[in-house]
């Protein structure tokens, strides 16, 4: 049957209602209602609310069309809805032409997630308040309605409600966690003793050009002499050394030149360390375990995972390797295993995390990752929550299943 014929010849019934004229605001709560109502109403297939037609107890109808005045956009009604009830109700809302006049259409299809409800209050509906349509009335949703709304979901699909997500941090269960420890890294660990050994190097020259001008200061031969002096070695404060092309060296064999440029050039040195250091030894690994309390597998998944990050909190993009030390006598070491890491982007405020799950056994663990997030939190996180958004969506789901883990940072 087409909108035409429905709206020439349909009676009003749970499927169908007429309305002479239109909702004015959008924000209309008659028309928030009267939309909440049919989008619960347990029957198969579109829902119509028609407007500009006056429908008459005898089945009789006026065309009335709705006026340019009161033409509104589609955008208007939907943010109306989207403000208003949850889940999200999906419908469509257009002009059909009767009898030379405008008719509104609301189409309410797909809404196969009831019940749905208020997510806030409005003149004639509080917040969690439902109502639903049976025949041309409209009534309070009551328990028995829910139940069989819950009935009819899990009879359709085998997946309803049967998936679950939970954290696992450091191979651990866990819905908190503490902040990553800030130990000093590599860099900085590289440029006090650098700072430490040009001090010392500094103080000698400055030792010896005074001893030099005091004692020879009339002796063009000892200056010259000076001129090419090479300075003892500084103190061995550590055994760390220079890394260079052919391994590393100790900074004390330097010259203040030397270690002056390796001063301007010790983040970039040592950028590979700091890495390795942050988010191999010092970060938390993080995974979710998925649950499938169904009877069967579930196939071909992927899974998008979103944090809002407004806690400075940071994510490996890869795995680090150890940073090796290159030397004139060393071989590369072969590398046959490659292990398989999430795809992690970073967008502007939130991390994007991506990745392909083979199948959901059911009545088993299933990790989200074959290689745990390396997640960095820093101690100005301290108190905030992580919010994680995730969508599992599957060649045999129906619907995408969303969860939403919170993480509490202490």
């Amino acid at each position: 049957m087409t909108i035409q014929e429905i709206i020439l010849h349909e009676a009003e019934s749970t499927t169908v209602d007429f309305k002479a004229t239109a909702y004015k605001p959008a924000s209309n709560p008659e028309f928030i209602k009267d939309v909440l109502a049919m989008a619960n109403a347990q029957v198969p297939g579109d829902r119509y609310l028609i407007v500009g037609v006056k429908h008459n107890p005898d089945n009789t109808r006026e065309i009335l069309g709705v006026p340019p005045a009161d033409q509104l956009d589609d955008a208007n009604y939907h943010k109306a809805i989207l403000e208003n009830i949850e889940p999200e109700i999906p419908f469509t809302y257009s002009y059909v032409e009767v009898e030379g006049k405008q008719v509104g259409v609301f189409r309410i299809h797909s809404v196969d997630d009831p019940p749905y409800m208020m997510r806030k209050d409005s003149a004639i509906l509080k917040i969690g308040h439902s109502v639903i349509r049976k025949g041309t009335s409209t009534f309070n949703l009551r328990r028995a309605d829910i139940d069989r709304m819950f009935a009819q979901r899990q009879a359709a699909d085998p997946f309803a409600g049967k998936i679950d997500v939970q954290l696992v941090i450091d191979g651990q269960k866990a819905t908190s966690t503490h902040t990553c420890s800030e130990a000093i890294f590599p860099s900085e660990v590289a440029r006090q003793k650098i700072l430490s050994i040009l001090n010392e190097k500094r103080e000698k020259r400055q030792r010896y050009q005074e001893m030099l001008e005091k004692r020879n200061s009339t002796n063009p031969i000892l200056q010259g002499l000076y001129q090419q002096l090479q300075l003892p070695e500084g103190l061995d404060l550590s055994s760390m050394g220079r890394i260079g092309q052919l391994g590393p060296s100790r900074y004390e064999d330097l010259t203040i030149e030397e270690l002056e440029k390796n001063l301007l050039n010790v983040k970039s040195t040592y950028r590979e360390h700091d890495l390795y250091a942050k988010f191999e030894e010092q970060a938390h690994k993080l995974n979710f375990i998925l649950f499938n309390d169904s009877e069967q597998y579930v196939e071909d998944c992927s899974l998008t995972v979103r944090l809002p990050n407004d806690a400075g909190v940071s994510i490996a993009t890869k795995i680090i390797d150890r940073p090796e030390t290159k030397s004139a006598y060393s071989t590369p070491t072969a590398r046959f295993l490659q292990i398989r890491y999430a795809s992690v982007q970073q967008n502007a405020g939130e991390y994007l995390i991506r990745d392909s799950i083979k199948s959901l056994k059911h009545g088993v663990k299933n990790y989200a990752f074959q290689e745990p997030l390396r997640v960095f939190v820093p101690q100005q996180a301290s108190g905030r929550q992580l919010r994680f958004h995730l969508t599992l969506t599957a060649k045999n789901l129906r619907k995408p299943v969303n969860k939403e883990v919170v993480l509490t940072i202490r």
